[in-house]
Order: C-alpha cells, then sequence, then structure tokens
C-alpha cells in the first residue's frame, strides 16, 4: 500500500514477536509550510484518503484495513496540526499488537 501525502510511515517488526510498530514522520516540505498551509495539506489529504477508501473493491480489504488505520491517525492528528501543537520534526510511534490466539479462535467460530 502505497500512501502519498505529507507523512511517511515505516512498519517496524521485531525478531522474536509478531508485535510491530508504526512509526510515523512528517516529510521535510510539510515541515516548511506556515500552520495554515500545513493545515490546509492535512485535510485535503483526509479527504483524498476518504474518496480513495469509498473506491476500493471488496477485494481490497487488507488495503482498506491499512488505509482506515491511516486515517484514523490522521483524524486523531487533525485538530493538534490545526493548531500548530505537534512536534513535527519528532517521530510518532504506535504499536501494532498480533491479535491474540484466542481472539483468532473466536473469529473462526461459527454458531449453529
Amino acid at each position: 500500500m502505497e500512501i502519498e501525502g505529507p507523512l511517511k510511515f515505516r512498519i517496524v517488526t521485531f525478531d522474536n514477536s509478531e508485535d510491530r510498530e508504526v512509526h510515523v514522520d512528517f516529510k521535510q516540505e510539510f515541515q516548511d509550510l506556515d500552520v495554515q498551509g500545513q493545515a490546509d495539506v492535512f485535510l485535503k489529504h483526509i479527504s483524498s484518503l476518504h474518496s480513495q477508501v469509498a473506491a476500493l473493491n471488496k477485494e481490497d480489504e487488507k488495503e482498506r484495513q491499512g488505509m482506515l488505520m491511516v486515517l484514523k491517525l490522521l483524524e486523531e492528528l487533525w485538530p493538534h496540526v490545526k493548531a500548530g501543537e505537534v512536534s513535527l520534526d519528532e517521530t510518532i510511534v504506535g504499536k501494532v499488537e498480533a491479535p491474540s490466539p484466542l481472539d483468532q479462535l473466536i473469529s473462526g467460530l461459527k454458531l449453529n
């Protein structure tokens, strides 16, 4: 999945775990904008991603889930970007945990 926009995403995996981290950095050209320019670009990016998600086929469920995760993050950041409260030169780190074996077992159950 390739998402163009003001952010760079990296997935970090660990050798001894199924857990992963998402590292998010703001691109330099975004950092160079004034706060109003950043807000405009960020909101336009959110709108564009909503359109891209809506246009995906049902076969693209993994891509849809990835894009929805990105959208959730962007929507959480939006008011802080708009207010100029985000340190744009720092990396945002989010932990993505592997589903528990119990969750996997429950999701595979069928009720008769």
